[in-house]
């Protein structure tokens, strides 16, 4: 079942999903754990919306407490907010505009539950004494102004922070499976006559392989020695086999890994190949393979 298959219905107004790994159940729990401990430092550092003055003569401790009681709240809804989430791009797909909507819906929610608690110690009573000209829907209108202000800077730069540090693990992990991929790519398993695998190599290793009757004869490199492997099958099912690789077909009898090929010799009209790799004879070119032989030469010497 492919994406588009789960995701019945699209709330977004970009072109571009919301990346995966912003919503894994690993990555929202490590988002949590991060932002609770980064806004308990900063309610004890900068004690937003006076909060110091919310309980009369509270020491340093206590308040440590209250502020705890207090994250731990907060940590509650949030984690409420991300298993929504969670479930919710299962069903919806959405953007990264929708994602930025939905965190300053958290940060709205989170501070209208402060403006609650704010409320139920008597701190709203106590700000209107000091600001008389305000009555109680201006001062929690001002209030709640500030608690927007404090809660976006305890939300959002965790999130961001966690963001880009997501965002950096996940290119490390998308090039390690690339370099996976193309060190997979790099492997080439022969199979006999049978299309049974016999001998698995990395292609630099090959050297080149010859047709010898029935058989092919690999040469290839092993601690830093030429050996042989002979293989029962046809030169011709080979070069099919092998067309997206490095080794390809230059002669009746032979194929040649571009990889170890150092120069062309022209000698009269024939053309041959000589290796990097000493003591290697010369290998020979067919006319009907020329102008392909000179083309992959060019395009392989400037990959060196």
């Amino acid at each position: 079942m492919t994406n588009q298959e789960k995701k019945k219905y699209t709330l977004r107004f970009g072109n571009k999903d919301l990346p995966s790994f912003l919503v894994t159940k690993e990555n929202t729990r490590r988002l949590i754990f991060f932002t609770t401990v980064y806004s308990l430092i900063f309610i004890n550092l900068f004690r937003p919306f006076n909060s110091e003055t919310w309980i009369p003569g509270i020491n340093s401790f206590n308040y440590f407490l209250y502020s705890s009681l207090m994250v731990l709240i907060g940590l509650i809804l949030i984690s409420i907010s991300r298993m929504i989430m969670y479930f919710f791009v299962k069903k919806i797909s959405i953007g990264y505009l929708e994602y930025i909507i939905w965190i300053f819906g958290e940060i709205a929610i989170l501070a209208g539950f402060y403006i609650f608690i704010a409320h139920k110690v008597g701190f709203i009573d106590n700000y209107i004494q000091e600001n008389t000209e305000l009555v109680y829907w201006e001062a929690i209108f001002e209030i709640f102004r500030k608690a927007i202000a404090n809660t976006t800077w305890m939300l959002l730069i965790p999130y961001i922070i966690s963001f880009l540090f997501l965002y950096n693990e996940h290119l490390i992990k998308k090039i390690a499976i690339q370099q996976n991929n193309d060190k997979e790519k790099n492997i080439i398993q022969f199979k006999d006559e049978k299309d049974e695998v016999r001998f698995t190599i990395a292609s630099e290793k090959v050297i080149f392989i010859e047709s010898s009757d029935n058989y092919c004869v690999i040469k290839y490199l092993n601690n830093d020695k030429v050996s042989d492997f002979i293989l029962r099958n046809s030169l011709k099912k080979l070069s099919v086999e092998l067309q997206d690789t490095s080794i390809q077909r230059c002669h009746r009898s032979y194929m040649i890994n571009f990889e170890h090929v150092a120069s062309l010799k022209k000698d009269n009209s024939e053309i041959s190949f000589e290796f990097d790799i000493p003591n290697i004879k010369e290998i020979p070119i067919s006319k009907s393979y020329n102008e392909k032989i000179m083309e992959l030469f060019v395009i392989h010497s400037k990959q060196k």
